[in-house]
C-alpha cells in the first residue's frame, strides 16, 4: 500500500509489477535476476531501460540549466545511479469496486525523478496546490514527467514533489467493472553515495533551508519499508 508512508491504511494496492534495477555493477546492486521466457525480455527490457537512462540524464542537465547550475552539476551525482524500471499491471476488476477504492494510493515519489508511460485507460490523478485532485488524462505517444522527493529537498521545494495516485476511472454507461491498466514507469533515482542538502540557488535569506542533508539510499530505504509494512501486516491478519 503506497499511502502507507503517509499516515494511511488499508488493503494493499491491487496491482501486479515486475522491476529491475540497475545493470551496471558500479551502482553496488545486486545482479538482476532475468526470467527465462520470453527469450527477447531482457534483450527488449534493457533497451527500454538504457533509453529512459539516456532520457533522465538528459533531463537532469536541463534540470541543472534551470536551476542557475552549471549543466553538468548534476553528472557525478547520477554516474552511479540505482534506477528501477518498473513495468505495471492494474487487473480488471469483476466486480464493481467498493467507494473509494484505488488502485494505487496516494504517494509521491521518492527519488529525482520519473519517466512514466500510460496506456489510454486512465485514472492517474495529482494533486494541485490548492488540494484538489486533477485527472493525468493520457496523451498518445508521450511520457508523464514526475518530480521525486529527492529534488524536492534539493530546490527546497521550488520544485514540488507531486502527491498522486491511481483511481479507478469513470466508466462508460453500462460498464460496470474497470478495465484492465497498464504502464511503465522509470523511476531515476541517484547514486547511492549521495548526500542531498539544498542546493544554493535555491537558498536565500528570506527563504533558508527546509531540510537536513540526507543520504539518498538511506532516503529511498525509508520510504520502501514503509509502503511495505502495511501489506504485510494486513496479510498476517
Amino acid at each position: 500500500n503506497l499511502s502507507s508512508g503517509y499516515g494511511q491504511d488499508g488493503q494493499p494496492d491491487p496491482k501486479e509489477s515486475f522491476a529491475i534495477g540497475p545493470y551496471d555493477p558500479l551502482s553496488g546492486s545486486m545482479p538482476i535476476q532475468w526470467p527465462a521466457n520470453p527469450v527477447a525480455f531482457k534483450a527488449e527490457w534493457l533497451l527500454y531501460y538504457q533509453h529512459m537512462e539516456r532520457l533522465a540524464a538528459h533531463m537532469m542537465r536541463l534540470f541543472a540549466l534551470g536551476l542557475d547550475l552549471p549543466e553538468t552539476w548534476f553528472d557525478a551525482k547520477i554516474d552511479r545511479h540505482r534506477s528501477a524500471l518498473r513495468a505495471l499491471n492494474y487487473p480488471e476488476n469483476t466486480n464493481q469496486p467498493q467507494p473509494g477504492a484505488v488502485r494505487a494510493g496516494a504517494h509521491t515519489d521518492y527519488g529525482s525523478l520519473t519517466i512514466l508511460y500510460q496506456d489510454s485507460t486512465g485514472g492517474l490523478q495529482v494533486r494541485d496546490r490548492a488540494n484538489q485532485w486533477c485527472n493525468v488524462s493520457p496523451l498518445p505517444d508521450s511520457f508523464v514527467i514526475n518530480i521525486g522527493d529527492l529534488m524536492a529537498m534539493w530546490t527546497n521545494d521550488a520544485w514540488v514533489s507531486t502527491l498522486h495516485r491511481v483511481v479507478n476511472p469513470v466508466l462508460p454507461t453500462g460498464v460496470k467493472a474497470p478495465p484492465r491498466r497498464q504502464s511503465i514507469a522509470f523511476f531515476h533515482n541517484i547514486n547511492a553515495d549521495c548526500t542531498v542538502e539544498t542546493i544554493p540557488t535555491c537558498v536565500s535569506v528570506g527563504k533558508p533551508s527546509k531540510y537536513p542533508a540526507v543520504n539518498a539510499w538511506d532516503w529511498l530505504l525509508a520510504k520502501h519499508q514503509a509502503s511495505m509494512a502495511a501489506s504485510q501486516q494486513y496479510a498476517k491478519n
